[in-house]
């Protein structure tokens, strides 16, 4: 009972700061919200990990502990759309949420699966390409028309204008293909060879899309997709609301997949093949076909964030597939922590906040400076990143006894 008071002092006071934190925007800026929440949370998993006692989040098992973390990540989320004065911040919390989706089933494939893919950003963009052109009318596309030629009424197969809520769930059909397709080189193709792979595919997607101007609007990209955010509310804070619980929903999916994934069965042999595939073989586990079934459900669910993707911004462009991008949502997993959801939550929200802060220094470029310095620090300090420190002191402070 006494130990049980004492954890109830040290979270008030973790809670304290992170209200007061939150109370001063208009000293620090409303960014400074985004920037109190990944300290907060960052102090409170550490507590966690250490007053609990949590066991490497590396070993594979659900962390009992971990639920006050993620009940309090469910109450910001609801305070957040109420403390929201400008759509601002709720811009930016809806970016950090689809990050967080598609971050999240790349978890799934670097962490538990053990494989070199960066295809997330292909697949994700080929289904928000997918979604985007069965919602857009293509000869109406300026994109399409500044292409030098007429290429109105030029649409491939014939396919007619749908509405959101059917692009979306054909986007993350397309997803599923796209990464069965993509699977099927993992058979052969192991390490660094099939990150070359998946690399040169996402700049083929890129490539292919910025020349492709009668049907996917070339380097303008495609705009004007059916949005689940009302007309007569675009651009006001209620429609920036619905956009937030959507991403809000969005986002609790991917997490509850990861869950499901990594903390059952099939996480459990596919993390038995990445630490030694012989030894797996062994004891009878089909390697191959546990791959393609992560492969397949972290597509499809990548193809419902980019169909999401597509409904919220009402655009997609090649710009997409840029590797900066890639970079950006690599760094996110690996600084967080990529064999944990809590670690992977808190590097996406972490360069989210860099990614905005410096968006408006000039030059531009300078935010993926601070991002690679991030990067390097947390690799060299952090050998499963931010989450695993605690872990790191436990295990250093019982070397020397």
């Amino acid at each position: 009972m006494l130990k049980f008071s004492e954890d109830l002092k040290h979270y008030a006071v973790l809670a304290v700061v992170f209200v007061v934190a939150m109370a001063v925007p208009s000293v620090f800026g409303v960014l400074s919200i985004l920037g109190s929440m990944m300290v907060f949370l960052l102090l409170l998993s550490w507590s966690i990990s250490w007053r609990q006692g949590a066991k490497p989040s590396t070993d594979g098992k659900p962390d009992r502990s971990s639920w006050l973390f993620w009940v309090m990540v469910g109450a910001i989320a609801m305070i957040i759309p109420l403390i929201a004065g400008t759509p601002f911040l709720l811009a930016t919390m809806v970016a950090f949420l689809i990050y967080l989706s598609m971050n999240t089933m790349w978890g799934l494939v670097l962490g538990t699966a053990g494989l070199q893919s960066f295809a997330t950003v292909a697949v994700a963009g080929v289904s928000a390409y997918a979604a985007a052109y069965l919602s857009v009318n293509i000869g109406e596309s300026n994109a399409a028309l500044a292409a030098g030629g007429d290429c109105s009424g030029i649409r491939l197969f014939g396919i007619p204008l749908v509405e959101w809520w059917i692009a979306i769930p054909v986007a993350s059909v397309v997803g599923l293909v796209v990464g069965f397709l993509i699977s099927l080189p993992a058979i052969r193709l192991r390490g660094s060879y099939f990150a070359f792979l998946t690399i040169g595919l996402v700049e083929l997607c890129r490539a292919y899309t910025g020349q492709d101007k009668c049907n996917l609007g070339g380097a303008g990209g495609l705009f004007g997709a059916s949005s689940f955010i009302p007309s007569d509310l675009m651009g006001s804070l209620t429609g920036y609301r619905y956009a937030y619980f959507a991403a809000v929903l969005l986002a609790v999916v991917s997490l509850l997949i990861y869950w499901k994934v990594n903390y059952g069965r099939l996480g459990l042999l596919l993390r038995t093949a990445r630490e030694s595939e012989a030894v797996a073989e062994v004891l009878g586990v089909d390697v191959v076909r546990a791959r393609i079934w992560v492969f397949l459900i972290s597509s499809w669910m990548l193809g419902a964030a980019g169909g999401f993707y597509v409904s919220y911004y009402k655009t997609i462009s090649p710009n997409f597939f840029n590797f900066s991008t890639l970079l950006l949502l690599f760094a996110m997993v690996m600084i967080g922590g990529i064999n944990s959801p809590r670690g992977i939550l808190l590097g996406t929200m972490l360069l989210m906040f860099v990614d905005r802060f410096f968006v408006d220094f000039s030059p531009p470029e300078a935010r993926f400076v601070f991002t690679g310095l991030f990067l390097l620090v947390v690799t060299l300090l952090a050998s499963a990143g931010l989450v695993s420190v605690p872990d790191q002191i436990r295990s250093r402070l019982s070397s020397h006894g």
